[in-house]
């Protein structure tokens, strides 16, 4: 889940996964449902490196460094890039690759003349290329580069995909697990391809000085389920005899509150920093490190607590600015009916549940 719930992102979702098949295998940890399958709306994706570049869950991370420190080569098992297939008109098809695997992945895709090039992630000092010239959703389902197939997703290259003039990309950081998590992926125009990245990880610089050093204590730590609008009141009034600094504030219309929101502590560079683990089933992780001195645990309260997709939202702030409401900006009826229309176009599939009646305004 995000640090800025959006009501409108969690129908989405819902609606989303209704469509999925039921034995797909659970994801590993994500940031959010727009970022795992590249959702081209106001909740989809864009990275630092290009617009319409998707991130998808990784399925290791283990917190430790390879041995070349920052600047160091991949693991050795990055040799063992993902089967390539080729398709009988052409096409080459291939699974999403783990992030040690992506190099090798390049390479071989070069050496099978796809156009495709690796972009380094770096720190905000040593990288300011922000990207652009990515290509957007496509009308045509087939000429999307990401595609479902049986109860998986793929990669699927040919001259729909990757057309002429433009280049497969893979943003990659050779500090994983540090910095954005997953895997990154985006066709670009090819005179537009970046050197690098930006990865704006929070954190970053002073977590890659500190590599060699022993990790610090996090402290005492508690471990907790998000908990329904129900279960909110109950929920804070147990963290805050524990001594947790811990608010909640409502959603309301713009007319009945003056406060935007925002503030909140974005992606952290060291994931022991994340205040969610899990992503099905949501838990808060709360100690020294995710809630560090003079911040406060932020519990969103959902501004249609009746409503099906209602759920508590959360987030770390700094303690100075924290607010007792935040506007709701979740869509309106006619985001929700433009959402339906790009998805049918996407994905070729029926039409999605009609969204809730909208009670709050921007």
């Amino acid at each position: 889940m995000s640090t800025r719930p959006s009501g409108f992102e969690d129908r989405l979702k819902a609606a989303l996964l209704a469509r999925l098949p039921e034995e797909a295998p659970a994801p590993a940890p994500a940031r959010s449902f727009a970022r795992r399958y590249g959702i081209p709306l106001a909740v989809g994706v864009a990275t630092a490196v290009v617009v319409a570049v998707m991130v998808v869950p990784g399925s290791t991370r283990n917190g430790s460094l390879p041995a070349g420190g920052p600047t160091g080569s991949p693991s050795p098992s990055a040799t063992d890039a993902p089967e390539i297939k080729k398709d009988p008109d052409g096409s080459l098809r291939f699974k999403l690759p783990e992030q040690h695997q992506v190099p090798a992945l390049v390479d071989r895709l070069k050496e099978l003349g796809v156009q495709v090039a690796l972009v380094p992630k770096r720190p905000r000092s040593q990288c300011s290329e922000l990207g652009g010239g990515g290509r957007g959703p496509q009308a045509d389902p087939e000429a999307e580069i990401l595609q479902h197939s049986d109860d998986d997703f793929v990669l699927k290259v040919n001259a729909k995909t990757v057309p002429p003039g433009h280049t497969l990309i893979f943003p990659w950081a050779d500090y994983y697990p540090l910095g954005e998590h997953g895997i990154g992926f985006g066709v670009v125009e090819t005179a537009k391809v970046p050197s690098c990245s930006i990865d704006f990880s929070e954190g970053l610089e002073e977590a890659l000085k500190a590599r060699s050093e022993p990790p610090k204590d996090p402290g005492r730590t508690i471990e907790v389920d998000v908990p329904a609008p129900e279960g909110l009141a109950a929920l804070v009034q147990s963290l805050q005899a524990q001594g947790v600094s811990v608010a909640v504030i409502e959603k309301k219309p713009a007319s009945e509150c003056t406060h935007l929101g925002g503030g909140y502590r974005g992606p952290q560079a060291d994931h022991e920093a994340e205040v969610s683990v899990g992503t099905t089933t949501p838990r808060l992780r709360i100690n020294s490190k995710t809630v560090p001195p003079g911040y406060t645990l932020v519990l969103t309260k959902p501004a249609r607590p009746s409503s099906p997709y209602a759920k508590v939202g959360y987030g770390v702030k700094e303690t100075s600015k924290v607010t007792p409401c935040e506007i709701d900006s979740s869509s309106t009826d006619e985001e929700w009916a433009e959402a339906q229309a790009r998805l049918r176009e996407l994905q070729g599939g029926p039409q999605l549940p009609p969204a809730p009646p909208a009670t709050s305004s921007r």
